[in-house]
């Protein structure tokens, strides 16, 4: 193999596709890339055996051929070499890299040692804006779970029908559902699927600001397809909990606040959060506000009180404070809208007028 391309177009590259690997004792050549030069084509693939990932690089190719090489070893010395042009060329399993001043020789693995990267055919396509995927993927994950135990709960659920796609996750104690409606969603048969949350963190770093992007399935995983490059991850096989049994159908108590306020607020209040990471907040409509309150032991206590449209019941109940910032920090509203019914009851954000976004979040019980 001898090829030729600019340092930026390879680097880029290798360090998206490093993501990849796997730091695997037993199977080290997961720690790899495969450079594949073929025809008019210069290929990165990388596989962690969770997820896969080729990405064709532009470059001239005077001899075909493939090399195994350490991500982690070429992506460090492509960050730290400074020159435009660069030339890779392979001598057995070794990789020779060239330029005007510096030649540098990378030790690889035999190319057999390499698992053979998956060629899978979808059996439904859907397209949808990277923009709406993106900013659906980011404000659901958030309520992922960390634990593998369950790994339904440790994924990001997809429900694709007609022109919809509904998006969302939970690790029992909140969760989180975005819906995408687009003209560019044509899907007759309904269809659902699991991405595990490592591949849906990868898709968000791929996905760009501007086009359409092409999503396929099957039985066990997910295609990506954009412009030069194709993702790969498995599905989870699980089943994810049937959520829209369990979200409130009317409320007791529902309070407008803007979300610039209530945001300051939560911010002043999260400096005196205890060890439970609890926060107070007391809905009160003879007062028309929202009053949080906060207190450390060793810090100290906070009170605040927020201006607010508030329509129903008195109610006082405690939640763990990330979570409720988290929450409150996805809205994408000028005035935020709380809605529950008791203080043992879930509560349900969302912005004003605005369904396409729901954050349902457990009350802290006998704190």
């Amino acid at each position: 193999m001898k090829l030729q391309c600019t340092n930026n177009n390879i680097k880029d590259a290798v360090v998206t596709a490093e993501r990849n690997t796997s730091k695997n004792q037993t199977l080290p050549v997961l720690n790899s890339l495969l450079i594949d030069a073929e025809k008019d084509k210069i290929k990165i693939r990388a596989t962690n055996l969770e997820t896969a990932i080729e990405i064709i690089v532009p470059g001239k190719i005077f001899e075909s051929g493939s090399i195994v090489v350490p991500a982690k070893i070429l992506s460090s010395f492509l960050a730290n070499a400074g020159f435009e042009q660069i030339t890779f060329q392979t001598n057995k399993n070794n990789l020779l890299i060239k330029t005007d001043t510096v030649e540098t020789i990378i030790r690889g693995y035999p190319l057999e040692d390499f698992p053979i990267f998956p060629h899978i055919s979808a059996q439904e396509k859907f397209t949808v804006p990277a923009p709406e995927l993106k900013y659906g993927i980011s404000s659901v994950i958030i309520a992922a779970s960390h634990s593998d135990i369950k790994p339904e709960l440790s994924s990001v659920f997809f429900n694709v029908f007609k022109n919809t796609i509904k998006i969302a996750a939970t690790d029992s104690f909140r969760l989180a559902e975005k819906t995408i409606i687009s003209k560019n969603i044509q899907q007759e048969r309904s269809l659902s699927f699991l991405i595990p949350q490592k591949g849906a963190q990868e898709i968000l770093k791929l996905l760009g600001e501007d086009e359409d992007i092409e999503l396929g399935i099957n039985k066990n995983q997910i295609i990506l397809k954009h412009r030069n490059l194709i993702f790969i991850s498995r599905l989870t096989d699980g089943k994810f909990p049937d959520y829209e049994q369990i979200l409130p159908k009317s409320f007791k108590t529902t309070a407008i606040v803007k979300k610039s306020d209530i945001s300051s607020h939560m911010k002043l209040a999260g400096v005196f959060v205890g060890k439970l990471n609890d926060i107070g907040v007391n809905f009160d409509p003879a007062k028309k506000s929202i009053i949080i309150n906060t207190s450390n032991s060793d810090v100290g206590e906070h009170v605040s009180q927020i201006s607010s449209m508030i329509q129903g019941d008195k109610i006082s109940a405690k939640f763990n404070e990330r979570y409720l910032s988290e929450g409150i920090a996805q809205i994408n509203s000028e005035y935020i809208e709380f809605n529950l019914n008791t203080s043992e009851s879930p509560l349900l954000i969302k912005g004003k007028g605005d369904n396409s976004y729901l954050y349902l979040l457990m009350p802290m019980r006998g704190v």
